[in-house]
């Protein structure tokens, strides 16, 4: 019963598929339908069809079983067609691909990378390598079974196969919308055939009745076996060969019986053609469905209690009964007879069988993760060693980029239980997962669990250093702070010196965003730098703050925070870092401070840093919203935030950008509702630094709907609250000159002015250019005509120098205004129309009318202004670029960038066309002009 009947239609668009893969075009298929309808044949059709056109072959099939054994799916379809010899094998391990060799080494091997997308990215080059070998027919039977990564990177393959020469075919079970996100994510991706083979008619079961059982059968008798099996090809397939075995002759007087006995009939007879076998071959089909397909012989032998010659007999006997699909190894003919012949087990032995299981494997040298799913299916009984497997097999999971997995087994390892010495580390580690994965409520269930659940000393500070962590990426470093001096005094004494510098250099760092943390802070900053072994980054990164702080020269906190960022040594998970990179970007020194984030956000991706991502994002969003590149702060807004829940250090920061952004564009009442959904809803106070760009977003937004009272209190609160900090000059937010705009709002001309003399001196004394021109400007709206040409001019000639475009847009708008009011209509216009330009290359849109309604007023068309050169190019376009502009190839950046080549290909092709180049050498040119 090998020939298809009904699948015409399907076996034509695999066919046509199959086609355009010889013509070098990858793309994907999916096959969706319930069990028994014949996903597996047609999958088993293709693998014949592929090996004709001499394909290569790669197949797996996910198994509910096995669901925790992470990057199973892709060990099935990967192991069998790499090359063993070390010369080959080093080929297709190259490049972005070389991430991956450590999930097909050796067992125990623990240096794979920790972060899932270098993982990902690396198994898709993986497979591009093998493709240019030979095209590739990727076939994954049962994906709804199969583990998460695997489903995660079918979901990356699924959306750059315009790039490599392979045929996704993926066959799955329906399920409801939403229920299984990953499925979701596959079926969503473009350029999709997806095919839904339905059941079989009647006129085809009757075609099956007749080819197998005679071509007299009456029809009677055939529409009792579609009646009874509803067309499903596997149910009409096991009926059939159960009524030939049984000797049942297809007359009509048999139809009665046929369809009396039910849907359920079919397992019925699998599971009585089983019950019937001798105890060996039932052994042997339970081994199999407790271990899964396709396990080595040797391996199902000792699970099944048998001999080897003996299991491999068992093997071909349920072969020839058609329960299993082949023998060597052994594997079920279809999901749901494995589930008939595991379902033959009584309940209360299947945790006894799953533990023989893990015993089994673990001799046999198997995957820890593959041990430990087992376990997972057994009762807890506090059993050390369960603990201890679990405990490893989850660190694997870890370093393996799945977090999630790695949860699963922790928290089953916390029910065994653990003994009392390792509860509170299990509990630990399971916070951190559930963190690293950004199950908030979970991790600081966990990690508070495990610091009440110890009272060794070096252990409650490991815990207490954990959940401090947490709750600092949370925004909370006020809770965060006293945990941290808990764990100091836990230390002393401990002999962890490691630890103890790890500590006390993070407690620096979190008394930093902390108002009240400044003698803190101090005291611990120089603890630190008296240390022994001490890392110089960590109290450099303080220092240049400090320089600050005391108004010594702007060169000396830049040669500490330069110092500090030295050499990688502060990774994004690290307060010391944000020290470092908040100096640059007080001293202008923008571009400088772009490279360090996108350094942090590079190593945070690497290594699956998932909680620093928002506070990355919103530092590269201020960056960019500083040097006026409103469309790269979009992005990095919108980027940041889909990737980062609530309650995060890193969200405020994104808010205020996007609060900012807003207001570029005019839209104050969607402005206001960022704010209201935000850390200071409903007019609250900041609690920590990392919340003045969020009250500095709310002062503009005051101002800029007229509430000068409002704008004036914030503004006030601002200085308050920095003077606490211990910084009574130059920082990042201007407050004196906001607050200087409330006075003039409210028509107080002369405190005003004292506010903005003020700033300007102290810009004047931090010697840094943007901050001079910004307070200039302010000063020339207080001045009389002659002396606010001045000022304006001034601030003007500063700006032209640095990185702040949409900065000296504004102050060329109002020189532009000051000299149209003054008679110099044509300086006026010039101005005027470079300050729009300047408008349109940062995507500032409203300013950018604003500017060129004012030129057409002033008579004339409205000038066409376009963004030329880099400017012009989207933020993607001129990541590509960039990297190109380095020397990279097509392969490199797409490498580098987690994108397909032809996406790179794309986007060199705009930039090119938009920028009128022809080459590489022409676009190094470009970006180095700028």
């Amino acid at each position: 019963m090998t020939r298809l009947v009904e699948r015409d239609g399907e076996l034509r668009d695999l066919k046509r598929s199959l086609a355009e893969l010889a013509a070098g075009r990858g793309g994907l298929a999916v096959v969706e339908a319930g069990p028994g309808l014949g996903k597996t044949t047609l999958l088993r059709e293709v693998r014949r069809l592929a090996a004709g056109q001499r394909c290569a072959v790669m197949g797996a099939r996910g198994a509910e079983l096995e669901r925790q054994f992470g990057f199973g799916v892709v060990r099935q379809l990967f192991e069998p067609v790499l090359p063993r010899e070390r010369a080959a094998r080093d080929e297709v391990f190259t490049g972005a691909a070389k991430a991956t060799e450590r999930l097909f080494g050796e067992t125990g091997q623990e240096d794979a990378p920790g972060s899932l997308y270098p993982l990902l990215n690396g198994l898709y080059w993986l497979l591009v390598n093998l493709a240019e070998r030979a095209p590739l027919v990727v076939l994954v039977d049962d994906a709804q079974w199969a583990d998460l990564p695997s489903l995660q990177f079918l979901g990356f393959l699924a959306r750059r196969l315009d790039s490599a020469r392979a045929l996704v075919i993926i066959a799955i079970r329906p399920a409801e919308p939403g229920a299984d996100e990953l499925i979701d994510d596959i079926l969503a991706a473009g350029e999709l055939t997806l095919l839904r083979p339905k059941n079989l008619s009647g006129v085809a079961v009757a075609e099956l009745v007749r080819r197998e059982l005679g071509g007299d059968a009456h029809d009677e008798f055939c529409v009792a076996c579609h009646a009874v099996t509803a067309g499903n090809p596997l149910f009409v397939r096991e009926l059939l060969r159960v009524l030939a075995a049984d000797g049942v002759r297809p007359e009509a007087a048999n139809a009665a019986s046929v369809a009396d006995s039910g849907p359920d009939a079919i397992r019925w007879y699998v599971a009585g053609r089983l019950r019937r076998q001798t105890p060996e071959v039932q052994a042997v089909a339970r081994a199999v469905a407790v271990l899964g397909d396709d396990t080595p012989v040797a391996v199902v032998a000792e699970q099944a209690g048998l001999p080897g010659s003996g299991t491999v007999a068992a093997a071909q006997k349920l072969t020839r009964l058609g329960i299993f699909e082949r023998f060597d190894p052994p594997a079920f003919v279809h999901a749901v007879v494995g589930d008939v012949a595991l379902s033959l087990i009584p309940a209360d032995d299947r945790g006894a069988e799953h533990e023989r299981a893990a015993a089994v494997l673990q001799r046999a040298g198997r995957p820890l993760v593959q041990i430990a799913s087992h376990l997972l299916r057994t009762a807890p009984r506090g059993v050390h060693d369960r603990v201890t497997l679990l405990a490893a097999a989850a660190r694997q999971a870890f370093q393996h980029g799945s977090p999630e997995d790695a949860a699963v087994f922790l928290e089953r390892a916390r029910a065994e239980p653990p003994a009392p010495a390792l509860r509170a580390e299990i509990s630990r580690q399971l916070g951190n997962c559930r963190a690293h994965h950004l199950a908030v409520t979970d991790a600081e269930t966990h990690l508070r669990e495990a610091l009440t659940l110890t009272d060794d000393r070096r252990q409650r500070a490991l815990c207490a250093y954990s959940l401090a962590r947490f709750r600092n990426a949370s925004g909370d470093p006020h809770t965060a702070i006293p945990l941290l001096v808990q764990a100091l005094d836990d230390l002393a004494g401990a002999d962890a010196p490691d630890l103890e510098l790890e500590v006390e250099g993070e407690l620096v760092g979190m008394a930093r965003a902390d108002p009240a943390g400044r003698t803190l802070l101090l005291r611990h900053l120089e603890s630190l730098e008296q240390r022994s072994g001490r890392p110089g980054a960590i109290p450099d990164s303080q220092r240049s703050i400090e320089a600050i702080f005391a108004g010594r020269p702007v060169a000396e906190a830049l040669r500490l925070a330069r110092s500090a960022l030295a050499g990688d040594a502060l990774t994004p998970e690290r307060c010391a870092l944000w020290a470092a990179v908040h100096t640059l970007l007080v001293a202008d020194q923008l571009d400088e401070a772009e490279r360090r984030m996108q350094r942090a956000l590079d190593t945070a991706v690497e290594r699956g840093l998932l909680l620093p991502m928002g506070i990355i994002r919103g530092y590269l969003s201020r960056i960019a919203w500083a040097r006026g590149d409103l469309a790269e702060a979009v992005e990095h807004v919108e980027l940041g935030t889909a990737a980062t829940p609530r309650p995060n250090v890193g969200l405020p920061l994104l808010d205020a950008t996007a609060v900012h952004l807003r207001m570029e564009e005019g839209r104050l009442p969607e402005a206001r509702q960022i704010l209201e959904s935000g850390e200071l809803a409903g007019g609250r106070q900041p609690h920590a630094s990392t919340l003045m760009w969020l009250l500095e977003a709310r002062i503009r937004l005051h101002l800029s709907e007229g509430d000068h009272a409002a704008a004036l209190a914030d503004a006030l609160l601002c200085g308050q609250w920095y003077e606490r900090w211990g910084m009574s000059l130059i920082w990042d937010v201007p407050w004196r000159l906001a607050a200087a705009r409330a006075h003039l709002l409210a028509g107080n001309r002369q405190e005003a002015g004292a506010f903005v003399a003020e700033q300007l001196r102290l810009a004047r004394d931090f010697a840094v250019p943007r901050h001079i021109a910004i307070a200039l400007r302010a000063a020339a709206q207080l001045a009389a005509p002659a002396e606010a040409l001045r000022n304006l001019a001034e601030a003007a000639d500063l700006l032209r120098e640095g990185p702040g475009r949409l900065e000296l847009a504004r102050t060329l708008s109002d020189l532009g205004d000051l000299q149209l009011r003054g008679g110099d209509r044509g300086t006026a216009r010039a101005t005027v129309r470079r300050a729009a330009e300047l408008a349109v290359e940062c995507h500032a849109l409203e300013l950018a009318e604003r500017l060129k309604a004012g030129l057409a007023r002033g008579g004339g068309r409205p000038p066409k202004l376009r963004i030329n050169g880099v400017r012009g190019l989207t933020p993607s376009e001129r990541r590509v670029a960039r990297l190109a502009a380095d020397a990279l190839t097509n392969r490199e950046i797409a490498e580098r960038l987690f994108v397909s080549e032809k996406t790179v290909e794309a986007h060199l092709s705009r930039t090119f066309r938009k920028l009128g180049v022809r080459s590489r050498t022409q676009l190094v040119t470009h970006f180095a002009a700028g």
